[in-house]
């Protein structure tokens, strides 16, 4: 349900994301909360939660109910309304109870012994005043009842919803999550072991074990070692029935396995709130909210070209390759950096007169190019693209060519195969209309195949999120010194192998960061505060609350005609999340 009239109400609410029981026992100099456990002979109760226990666990991080339902609670008077994850306990008292403050408002730590214990200001919370708190915002003080702040919300859940809850708060901070035990983390991977592509999967694996066991030497995470569990997603099944066995094997999160965007496996990961980090593929799509992606998708690779075409400048767009062609102001990261890009020589008045066609093979990876480009055309003000897409094994560049002549469009984004990328470079304008057209797509297109790196040439410019220059010199060596003192054998399948090593990088920060108490709620929250973290081999990782793309952007390079390699065409150029 959508939160009403929340602007009204920013001034109250200012920092501060405040949950079912958010505030609820916010009394100054008191250290309080929901109902007490009968003690210490409890807790290993809490290690197998009970069915009740389970659902409450899920209002409490969630605000959901077992039903799917997002519980819901008037603030202020009812003057607004909070639901779904905005009403989570966790949001604020913290996914394992702890308490936190933010916004000059405190949550107070909610542990089954402090609440058992009465203050000077308020009595021991039992059910029926854990019921009073959580449905009418009221406690029981000294000297008789109080109500609580007036963003504390006032929950109409049944009865039935109520006990669930309260079972849970007696296990809040001592639950463990599946792949937790007092000793070990276990982290999981589903990686292509078997078939033409074992060498990918096989190269992963090696490089996570790596970076897992050099932890390990050095005494593990808070103590606890870390332990890789792989299944085979080239196997029967493949990745879905891997991650599945992944699943009922029993990890907390899962570190760099394959994954091509299937709705159901995704769906499976959101309903158990398993963190996926860094997922293993080609142009892979983010996946909601437990996927957190480090490199771009094709979608965020189309903006950044968007982005640049724009800070080109429209009165520069002659695109001859001579003095004015797009890229050739940012051959040492000027104009089409961060400043170019952002400083949009084309200015709002010139920019609809900039039109864009993009041109993808058929399939999600080339829809999600195509989306991207629509997304950053929006964004600045641009005429709507022309899509046009084919078959990536017949492609005829007839229909890109009526399309570019009859539009005048002074740019292509194209997202498919290296030959028929090739055969666009290869076209040769008229200098007619709009003059030459620029060409836009993705670095991976070309590949290491020589024959289509000749064809491309400089005709192109190539869309890299990765280090570049001396960056890239000085994260290689470094990652291909860690591989020799591991006894990994460096250059098998590099980009894989650079990227399950960021992957595992993210893995020990996130648990480091979610303390001693891992739950795969705190690893994602975790992740969430991660900015401009050192993953490696790639450029700096961020995420947030609505961010689960690490990378947000690119650099453009262009293939040198007489070597064959690709050179730096402009400076980063970042997107807005």
């Amino acid at each position: 349900m959508a939160v009403g009239s929340r602007r009204a109400l920013s001034w109250l609410l200012r920092g501060a994301t405040l949950g079912l029981c958010a505030a609820a026992f916010a009394v100054p100099g008191t250290a309080s909360g929901p109902v007490a456990s009968s003690g210490r002979a409890e807790a290993s109760s809490c290690v197998d939660l009970s069915p009740s226990a389970r659902r409450g666990r899920r209002i409490f991080h969630r605000g959901m109910t077992e039903g799917g339902r997002p519980v819901e609670g008037a603030i202020v008077g009812g003057a607004s309304m909070l639901s779904g994850r905005e009403a989570a306990c966790a949001r604020c008292h913290g996914s394992s109870g702890e308490g936190t403050e933010e916004g000059g408002v405190k949550a107070p730590p909610i542990s089954a012994e402090r609440l058992a214990t009465a203050t000077r200001e308020r009595e021991a919370v039992d059910r029926v005043a854990l019921a009073q708190v959580v449905r009418a915002g009221r406690v029981a003080g000294v000297g008789g009842a109080r109500l609580l702040h007036p963003v504390m919300p006032r929950y109409a859940l049944s009865d039935a919803e109520f006990e669930d809850l309260a079972s849970y708060l007696r296990c809040v901070g001592r639950d463990l999550d599946p792949g937790v035990t007092e000793e070990v983390v276990t982290l999981g991977a589903a990686l292509p072991l078997s078939g033409p592509v074992a060498p990918v999967g096989q190269a992963a694996r090696a490089v996570i074990g790596a970076v897992f066991g050099e932890v390990n030497e050095k005494g593990g995470v808070y103590r606890r070692r870390l332990e890789l569990v792989v299944e085979d997603s080239a196997g029967a099944g493949g990745e879905d029935a891997a991650t599945t066995r992944l699943l009922e094997r029993g990890v907390l999160a899962l570190v760099s396995s394959a994954w091509s965007g299937a709705a159901a496996l995704g769906a499976r990961l959101e309903e158990e709130r398993v963190p996926l980090l860094g997922p293993l593929g080609h142009g892979v799509l983010p996946g909601g909210e437990v996927i957190f992606q480090i490199q771009p998708g094709p979608d965020v690779l189309a903006r950044v070209a968007v982005e640049h075409l724009m800070g080109s400048g429209a009165d520069a767009l002659g695109f001859g390759g001579g003095k004015g062609a797009v890229g050739a102001t940012g051959a040492s990261g000027g104009a089409a950096g961060r400043t170019g890009a952002r400083g949009g020589a084309a200015g709002r008045a010139g920019a609809r007169e900039v039109d864009v066609l993009v041109v993808h093979a058929k399939g999600w990876a080339g829809e999600a190019w195509a989306e991207g480009a629509r997304v950053e055309a929006r964004r600045r003000g641009l005429h709507p693209p022309e899509v046009v897409s084919f078959d990536p094994e017949r492609f005829d560049p007839a229909a890109m060519v009526e399309a570019v002549q009859r539009r005048g469009s002074q740019a292509v984004l194209f997202w498919g195969p290296g030959d028929a990328l090739a055969r666009c470079a290869e076209i040769r304008w008229g200098k007619g209309g709009n003059g030459e057209v620029a060409l836009y797509a993705p670095l991976s297109a070309v590949s290491e195949d020589g024959e289509v790196r000749r064809r491309v040439g400089e005709r192109a410019l190539l869309l890299y999120p990765g280090p570049v220059g001396e960056q890239a010199r000085a994260t290689g060596e470094a990652l291909r010194a860690f591989l020799s003192r591991a006894g990994v054998e460096p250059e098998v399948a590099p980009s894989v192998q650079a990227s399950a090593y960021a992957a595992a990088r993210l893995a020990i920060e996130a648990l480091k960061r979610a303390g001693a108490h891992a739950t795969r709620e705190r690893v994602i929250t975790a992740l969430e505060a991660v900015r401009g973290f050192d993953a490696g081999p790639v450029p700096p990782v961020s995420f947030a609350r609505n961010r689960r793309v690490g990378v947000m952007g690119a650099s453009l390079l262009r293939l040198d005609p007489r070597t064959g390699d690709a050179v730096r065409a402009s400076g980063w150029i970042d997107v807005v999340p």
